[in-house]
């Protein structure tokens, strides 16, 4: 048998072990903190409906009742440009505003009373602090105390958050605002939150999952006192699903989406009632098409039209929904499917059964105002 003697090589091979790498740790960022904190705290929402809007004048949009108060622009309420845009809150009594003014470097919010026919001088609300950064779109609860604001800064977990304070009657100044918290709240741009209360309804605005230009109205049916997950035995997972609002559909176990949808369904009605007599485009005939509900002859045809604008709403909410039902089914399990079916299918009955409605009211109104006519 031979042997080898080992080489130089082998002689001088070292013991020492090599020392393995240290872990790389990554720091959490105050945002990213700050957002498991409140994860837990997750609010319990159900979320009727979504509608993507162009970013720019995206206030225009959305449906708010006359006793939650009026929102608009800074161009429209001051008529006078602005760099950015800037949200105006005009409380129902017509005789207190919330505004924010500045530009693109910085803005701040104000406060002004109606005395008589003039307003009062600006008030600019100091009280919240430079932490606040570029506050904006504020919006006042019809109890006069509660109001939402978006800003940015270290309160924040993504770049606009939605932040909530009271007002100190007794002291004439708001409390130090609190972040509104998740789902109202995520890692991108939350803009705007408005209650009407009397409807029911909430409304989120936030660029989540959207491009530059675009933002999405999310629908809600507002809770209160305020009820979160945290009672119940929910993974990680699941809890982020609901914070993210990865998917509204999630969230309609929570409450009777279908009446709230018919409540969100009239407020649109109602919107497009108060706008018709500048957006309408109602066919009489070949010849006669009109632009205003003041066109109309017969009163009955007048009130007529205003159920066909809102049944009119009705149908593209319809269709939306069902669209985006049409694209969830497509990738769900066949478990799932079997659970989305029947819903997809009343959705359709109902959708059918308007669009028959629609057509029928508007024979209805080209009847009578074409026997006027004639």
């Amino acid at each position: 048998m031979a042997f080898f003697a080992p080489t130089m090589a082998q002689k001088r091979k070292s013991t020492k072990k090599t020392a393995a790498p240290k872990p790389v740790v990554v720091e959490e960022t105050p945002a990213q903190r700050l957002y498991k904190a409140m994860l837990p705290a997750t609010a319990k929402v159900m979320f009727i409906d979504s509608v993507v809007v162009d970013k720019q004048g995206f206030l225009s949009q959305i449906p708010l009742g006359k006793d939650a108060g009026k929102i608009s622009t800074f161009e429209q309420f001051f008529d006078r440009p602005a760099q950015v845009e800037l949200g105006v809150f005009q409380n129902e009594f017509g005789d207190r505003c919330y505004y924010a003014d500045g530009d693109t470097l910085a803005t701040r919010l104000y406060s002004i009373d109606r005395l008589g026919n003039n307003w009062s001088k600006p008030r600019e609300l100091t009280e919240f602090g430079p932490d606040y950064k570029s506050p904006n779109f504020p919006f006042l609860l019809s109890d006069g105390i509660t109001l939402f604001f978006a800003a940015k800064g270290e309160h924040s977990i993504g770049g606009y958050d939605i932040f909530m304070t009271l007002y100190d009657s007794e002291n004439g100044i708001f409390y130090r605002p609190e972040n509104y918290g998740l789902p109202f709240n995520s890692t991108a741009n939350d803009y705007f939150v408005a209650i009407d209360e009397v409807n029911e309804l909430g409304y989120l605005v936030s660029d989540r999952h959207q491009p530059d230009d675009k933002v999405c109205i999310y629908i809600f049916e507002p809770t209160s006192p305020r009820v979160s997950f945290e009672s119940e035995d929910l993974s990680n997972e699941q809890l982020r699903r609901y914070a993210n609002l990865v998917s509204i559909d999630d969230t309609w176990p929570f409450g009777n989406r279908s009446e709230a949808l018919q409540r969100y369904q009239t407020a649109l009605g109602n919107q497009s009632s108060q706008t018709a007599a500048k957006n309408i485009a109602f066919v009489i005939d070949d010849n006669t098409v009109y632009r205003s509900t003041s066109q109309f002859r017969s009163p009955q045809s007048r009130e007529l039209y205003q159920k066909y604008a809102a049944l009119a709403a009705s149908i593209d909410t319809d269709e939306r929904t069902l669209s985006l039902q049409r694209e969830k089914f497509a990738k769900a399990s066949a478990r799932e499917q079997r659970q989305m079916r029947e819903t997809m299918l009343r959705l359709e009955h109902q959708l059918t059964e308007n669009q028959e409605k629609i057509k029928q009211i508007a024979k209805e109104i080209r009847y009578i105002e074409l026997k006027i006519k004639n």
